[in-house]
């Protein structure tokens, strides 16, 4: 009996692993299918050079993601993430992909704390944009992507530090080259390897 359960459990797992892989390496269409909602909004990178969000990106595969530079856990996480999945990228030779993180605390994320952010981590720019601007821009998006981010009480150490927190969504997004979503992932515990599978199937 004992015997015949683990053949059973071995037979399941085995027939979920080739679902798995039909539906990540055999180029089916990505189920979702819905426009970002917004368009024109003027923000900055962190060379404080102005993007058109998401004009810029128009014609281009766009991963994007939410993040604030003083997050101490779920925005670091994501961000590695972002950063390996573009390494796996142009391992694989895929070309037309962009990488983008918006800061949803653009009051203190200026371009050049995005930049020490990104330096930080050894980030290559070539094609991965950390970007901030104006509050009402930022909030559009947000709003449009279903993005929440919850600011906390701000404390202030004997020092004078500010410690300040947000409750925010966790998520990673993939957009086609038409401007529309195909694809959402958490940010901070994404597969690398699905993520890349399913660029590709917008590539072909």
């Amino acid at each position: 009996m004992k015997s015949k359960n683990i053949h059973t459990r071995i037979s399941i797992i085995f027939f979920i692993s080739i679902l798995i892989t039909f539906f990540y390496g055999c180029g089916k269409k990505l189920p979702e299918d819905i426009p970002i909602g917004v368009k024109d909004i003027v923000l900055l990178n962190q060379d404080s050079s102005r993007i058109i969000f998401p004009d810029s990106f128009k014609g281009k595969t766009l991963l994007l993601s939410f993040i604030y530079t003083n997050c101490p856990d779920i925005c670091p996480m994501t961000t590695h993430n972002m950063q390996l999945i573009q390494q796996q990228v142009k391992k694989e030779g895929i070309d037309n992909v962009e990488f983008v993180e918006i800061s949803f605390d653009p009051l203190r994320d200026t371009p050049s704390k995005l930049k020490e952010f990104g330096d930080i981590r050894d980030i290559d720019y070539n094609n991965f944009n950390f970007l901030t601007g104006n509050p009402v821009g930022i909030k559009s998006i947000l709003n449009n992507m279903n993005i929440l981010a919850l600011p906390g009480d701000t404390t202030e150490t004997k020092s004078g530090s500010k410690i300040y927190f947000f409750t925010h969504t966790d998520r990673i997004t993939l957009i086609d080259k038409n401007g529309r979503i195909r694809n959402e992932y958490r940010g901070s515990k994404a597969n690398i390897q699905a993520v890349v599978n399913d660029i590709k199937i917008l590539g072909d």
